[in-house]
């Protein structure tokens, strides 16, 4: 069964900003050359995965799932109004082969997980770039890996330079808020987000006598990439496929600094008391073994993190290569 679609308020205020922020969430240059959806082959219910699914989630069809919609090309919205991108094609294939109906919600990145976590859940699973932590774990949610992405500075050309997480000290980063990117560069001075003190934590900046970062955090990734082209920000800071876009989009205006760094998995962020840990994460697997998940990935560009069905795992919280920054 196929997956509706649900505009937030969010989304709503995202399509009347203009062309050219859209554009770089995957507006006019984005949104016009997405794959169809139909061009996609589709896979059908697997009645032996269908039947793993708990008989009140079936019962509470649709399913809802929430993603940050402005983060091409993982997920964004086009210039339509349609919630598209890598990850809702492979959350609408999930669905399919679960034999559910679900509805993807657009939702402000921060405010995913504490509504998972409502009493009822507002929404029952995420596909949002999510990287598993111990912390999201440790709230009561739950990561079944399917991709595997670092993180990558974004550098407007002729501007700033960045090659390593020392350079961002006295310089403005713009980020989404609620995502590692911003918890990676607090950390780095030592700081929580928001700049507690982390106790007995270490001030990278101030020990090797720079200034400290400015952390400029946004509610979208459509908002960091604005300060970023605008000169607001020297840096930006996204995941490596997102950052990687936003240079297809603007060429000749930005460029990626450095390499790529703390290379972690995404995973689909599940509530650990609704039981979907096993089908979402034997869907995953049935996907990649019939080649629905490589097709994917191949017509959105971003072949270079796909993961074997060996590697689907619940909460796998390893870094692949050399990491951002110290443990904090």
């Amino acid at each position: 069964m196929g997956c509706t679609v649900k505009l937030s308020r969010r989304a709503g205020i995202a399509l009347l900003v203009p062309a050219a922020l859209l554009a770089a969430c995957g507006g006019s240059s984005g949104g016009a050359s997405a794959p169809a959806s139909t061009a996609l082959p589709a896979p059908s219910t697997q009645a032996s995965i269908a039947a793993e699914v708990p008989a009140a989630i079936k019962a509470d069809a649709p399913i809802q799932i929430a993603t940050d919609a402005s983060y091409a090309p993982n997920e964004f919205v086009d210039l339509n109004g349609n919630i598209v991108g890598w990850d809702i094609d492979l959350a609408k294939d999930v669905c399919k082969v679960l034999g559910l109906a679900c509805t993807i919600n657009n939702v402000t990145f921060s405010d995913i997980i504490p509504a998972l976590l409502e009493s009822p859940s507002k929404y029952q699973l995420s596909f949002s770039s999510y990287s598993p932590t111990p912390a999201r774990e440790a709230k009561g949610i739950d990561f079944i890996t399917y991709y595997q992405a670092g993180e990558a500075w974004l550098v407007k050309v002729g501007g700033a330079t960045i090659s390593t997480a020392a350079d961002m000290c006295g310089h403005t980063v713009a980020v989404e808020a609620g995502t590692t990117e911003e918890a990676d560069a607090w950390g780095y001075m030592g700081k929580q987000p928001g700049g507690a003190s982390i106790k007995g934590d270490t001030d990278h900046c101030t020990a090797a006598g720079k200034q400290d970062i400015t952390v400029d955090s946004f509610d979208t990734q459509t908002e960091a990439n604005a300060a970023l082209l605008s000169g607001r920000a020297d840096f930006g800071w996204a995941d490596q496929p997102v950052a990687d876009y936003q240079v297809k989009l603007e060429p000749g205006k930005l460029k990626i600094g450095g390499t790529a760094c703390s290379v972690y998995p995404y995973g689909v962020a599940i509530v650990k008391s609704l039981g979907l840990d096993q089908p979402v994460e034997d869907a995953i697997k049935y996907l990649i073994d019939n080649n629905f998940y490589s097709k994917i990935l191949s017509a959105w560009g971003v072949e270079d993190g796909a993961i074997t069905s060996s590697a689907v795992s619940v909460n796998d919280n390893t870094a692949v290569g050399a990491t951002c920054v110290p443990p904090y």
